[in-house]
């Protein structure tokens, strides 16, 4: 990480390089290659959309390469310290490019991807749930809130001082618009079936008993399959990769030490 953090640090002088010269820079007579630029402009689009990116780059590139002959120079590359560092960089490359070969030869189809688009659409609904609640850990407690409430207490009060969802306990147990496709199912549940501005519970889930509110309802829109698109052929292309990984450690003999 140190590293990178040197590599990334911009020091780009007034220069104009030409896109197509080959090498893109020398040092000490080490020619920096134009592929070499590229390949990074290639791994980075945030970062080639900058004005003059690939003078960054060519600069960074430059960084590196003095500090690399300095440690050459220097013995550090025989270093017990770097040589482990070395070698798990050496890994890291290779099992990306095993990556990269798998997804290479396992395209994502565009019939996989959009039957994952309509299996995203199915699980949204056709509501959108303005909810709030508030999190305890046991149905005494719970049962208690919701006794409060009754009594008249405010619900973001009650929320605020109870909840153990502390990001939506700080706003009063707000969650803001959630379809139910994005929650567990028994909280989906409530939420789906509960009457406007009545608190309902408590709903047990994994994460304890929640005094659920509706708010408010309103049709959904989906995002168009054309927007989400490549979001979900990401998606798929983790998940097989994920898989791919699984396959070969099923067929590995691990033995981990304890």
């Amino acid at each position: 990480m140190k590293l990178r953090a040197v590599i990334l640090a911009t020091m780009v002088g007034a220069i104009s390089l030409p896109v197509f010269a080959a090498p893109a820079a020398t040092v000490n007579g080490h020619a920096i290659e134009n592929s070499q630029v590229q390949e990074i402009m290639d791994m980075s689009p945030d970062l080639a959309k900058q004005p003059n990116a690939r003078e960054q780059v060519v600069q960074n590139l430059i960084n590196m390469e003095v500090l690399s002959q300095y440690a050459d120079q220097h013995g550090l590359a025989q270093t017990p310290a770097v040589e482990e560092r070395l070698s798990l960089a050496k890994r890291q490359i290779l099992a990306d490019a095993a990556v990269d070969s798998y997804i290479k030869a396992h395209p994502i189809t565009d019939a996989a991807t959009q039957d994952a688009y309509n299996k995203f659409v199915a699980a949204m609904g056709k509501k959108e749930y303005e909810v709030r609640h508030i999190l305890v850990k046991t149905k005494a407690e719970a049962d208690q809130i919701l006794a409060k409430l009754k009594a008249g207490q405010k619900f973001s009060t009650l929320a605020e001082k109870y909840s153990i969802d502390k990001g939506s306990a700080a706003h009063g147990g707000e969650l803001g618009w959630i379809v139910p496709g994005m929650v567990v199912p028994p909280f989906a549940q409530a939420v789906e079936t509960a009457p406007i501005d009545k608190p309902v519970g408590p709903i047990q889930t994994q994460f304890g008993y929640h005094i659920i509110e509706v708010q408010a309802t309103r049709p959904v829109t989906p995002p168009s399959f054309a927007s989400m698109k490549q979001r979900i052929k990401a998606q798929l292309q983790q998940q097989e990769a994920a898989k791919f990984v699984s396959d070969l450690r099923s067929k590995a003999n691990i033995n981990i030490t304890k």
